[in-house]
């Protein structure tokens, strides 16, 4: 019985002893799994942040032990991410920046065809709609050719292509395409293209052709004739008085108008250039009407031309050079003395119109058809050639009328009905 008292106490104790060893196993691994998690978690959020683009956060507090080490090596990764993060968002702005401000169109395709990127030009060069990302370059900008280049360039075939080619609607377009492939590693990645609008070049390289076509021709014309009338005088026409004297005559037209020729020539050519300085001043534009009658008043009396000139009852001044303001109304005058038909009317009008004055020539001669309006201030157009050489016409006056009013910033336009006269308003700021 003493025994058994004995062994029934020491299981007890025994029992309580293990239950106590086993609560502060328990506490000491809670306390340690709580110290080691607690860093481990702090980790774990800082990933997460990281990950979402917070590259501030850090890890604060770690120790001198593993787990502090990963800490310290986690906030040096987080500020290297940043850095090159920030770099590469300023290398990148600075790439877009200096991409979407070219002149010239760019569009960049990746491997498979798809367009990375285009720019503001080339949407002002080809009529692109909508998100051009990740289309095709025949889904945007609607040229088979272009599709082509970007094959051609993808495929390695071409390590740089040069191609001009051609757009016509909505409007025609003349473009030089440069292609080069991207290449990484030794593969093609994908594919840039730069698109050069070269139409006002080709429209230029054309008004300079036919201009120089022209001023050969109109200077050939005067220049044969007086060659050959001359010839023919000194053939022996000379001792024929009756045709000399009309041989005499053409060769002193001819060569009128040559120098007309080369004056009108001369003039453009100091307009366009800037080289005639302009002596802007207060011009009355009463006075500069009322001369401009005196000019004509001859050649309007030779055809029986009523010349009117309409002025308001005010007087109204323009900034302008008086010299070159009424070497263009004269212009404007002259052609409609010219070719207004006998007993025919030709008036002048100056009207203030919202800070500009409005100065109108108008005649009721034979008009200019509506296919020629657009033209009829190009030089060297004319509308009847004969009539114009028969009046002796170089045909530059209308456009040094163009260019002496867009000198002053102003403007000329022209209203016709043909076979009932025609208008030409001369616009000029008001002083």
């Amino acid at each position: 019985t003493d025994i058994e008292v004995v062994s029934t106490r020491l299981k007890k104790i025994l029992l309580a002893a293990v239950l106590a060893a086993l609560f502060i196993s328990a506490v000491f691994a809670f306390l340690a799994a709580f110290i080691i998690t607690r860093p481990v978690n702090r980790i774990h959020a800082a990933a997460m942040e990281l990950s979402r683009g917070n590259y501030d956060k850090k890890i604060s507090g770690p120790g001198n032990d593993e787990i502090g080490d990963l800490a310290k090596a986690f906030n040096h990764m987080a500020e290297q991410i940043k850095l090159k993060v920030e770099e590469i968002t300023s290398q990148s702005a600075r790439f877009k920046a200096v991409l979407l401000s070219m002149s010239d169109g760019v569009v960049v395709v990746d491997k498979k065809e798809n367009i990375l990127l285009i720019n503001d030009a080339l949407k002002k060069i080809f009529p692109v709609t909508g998100d051009a990302f990740g289309k095709k370059p025949l889904e945007v900008v609607r040229n088979v050719e272009v599709q082509e280049i970007a094959e051609s360039l993808l495929a390695g075939r071409e390590s740089h292509i040069k191609k001009e080619i051609s757009r016509i609607l909505p409007e025609e377009k003349t473009v030089i395409v440069h292609g080069t492939p991207v290449v990484r590693d030794g593969n093609i990645e994908g594919a840039v293209m730069v698109f050069h609008d070269i139409t006002e070049i080709r429209r230029l390289e054309t008004v300079r052709r036919d201009f120089v076509a022209n001023v050969s021709h109109e200077l050939r014309t005067p220049a044969s004739n007086i060659k050959g009338f001359a010839e023919t005088l000194a053939a022996g026409a000379l001792n024929d008085r009756e045709h000399a004297a009309e041989f005499v005559k053409i060769i002193e037209e001819n060569s009128d108008r040559l120098v007309r020729l080369i004056e009108d020539l001369l003039s453009l050519s100091r307009i366009e250039s800037g080289k005639a300085p302009l002596d802007l001043k207060k011009c009355p534009v009463r006075d500069i009407i009322e001369k401009l009658e005196k000019e004509t008043a001859k050649q309007a009396e030779l055809k029986k031309i009523k010349f009117e000139k309409i002025l308001p009852s005010n007087e109204i001044y323009i900034k302008a050079d008086e010299s070159m303001i009424f070497q263009a109304l004269f212009n404007l005058a002259d052609n409609a003395v010219k070719y207004t038909h006998e007993n025919g009317h030709v008036k002048v009008t100056a009207r203030e119109i919202k800070g500009s004055v409005e100065i109108e020539v108008s005649d009721d001669g034979p008009g200019i058809p509506e296919e020629h309006l657009e033209r009829i201030f190009e030089r060297f157009y004319r509308v009847d050639k004969s009539r114009s050489r028969e009046t002796g016409s170089t045909g530059l006056g209308l456009s040094i009328v163009k260019h002496i009013a867009e000198e002053h910033g102003g403007s000329v336009r022209v209203e016709s009905v043909f076979g009932k006269g025609s208008s030409f308003f001369l616009i000029l700021p008001q002083f």
